[in-house]
């Protein structure tokens, strides 16, 4: 299960097996939550719906995407750093020990900028609230986010195209030098 956590809203999508199985947006985000603008009934039908895939598909691990989930990452104490794991228990005490203090303390105490100190607790309130529903026992914290992998996967693709298309135009070199066919009568992709 993907879940990336915004300032407005919060998307989650579940693939289950490579196929898509359900991919919802919730006018859920830490800014909506710092200001009180989430409309009653919001995260009761979150829990609704993504309780009721827990029912079909029991427990799942989250992946989690953000600025606010790397911070918490890079915060709690009990970590898989190796495999990028994130245990909700340990999320849940990370949660405990930031709610209480003020942003200011926040500041001081983990060293958060001020445009992160403001929006972490709301953004791990939303991750735990997903996680209870589904019942995960971690947040895997990819290092790289979406666009990153996008723009690796664009452009190992294109590397791989041109590899193919320079392999395609020696091995048609290497044949016309031995004879085996005649430049003039095969046509090329260049």
């Amino acid at each position: 299960m993907y879940v990336d956590v915004g300032g407005g809203s919060t998307e989650i999508t579940l693939i289950r097996q490579g196929h898509l199985v359900g991919s919802m947006s919730y006018n859920i985000g830490t800014i909506r939550l710092l200001n009180h603008a989430v409309k009653e009934g919001i995260v009761d039908g979150l829990r609704a719906d993504w309780e009721g895939m827990y029912v079909n598909y029991g427990p799942i691990n989250i992946i989690g995407s953000g600025g606010n989930i790397n911070k918490l990452f890079r915060l709690a104490e009990e970590k898989n750093k190796k495999e990028l794991k994130l245990p909700i228990d340990s999320l849940k005490k990370l949660y405990e020990n930031l709610q209480p203090l003020s942003m200011e303390e926040r500041m001081d105490r983990f060293g958060l900028k001020p445009d992160r100190a403001d929006v972490i607790v709301p953004a791990a309130e939303i991750f735990l609230t997903i996680a209870d529903c589904i019942r995960a026992e971690y947040i895997y914290v990819p290092t790289i986010g979406l666009a990153d992998g996008i723009i690796g996967e664009l452009y190992a693709k294109a590397t791989r195209e041109e590899r193919e298309r320079i392999n395609r135009h020696r091995l048609h070199l290497s044949a016309e030098a031995q004879g085996l066919i005649n430049a003039e009568t095969v046509e090329s992709d260049e």
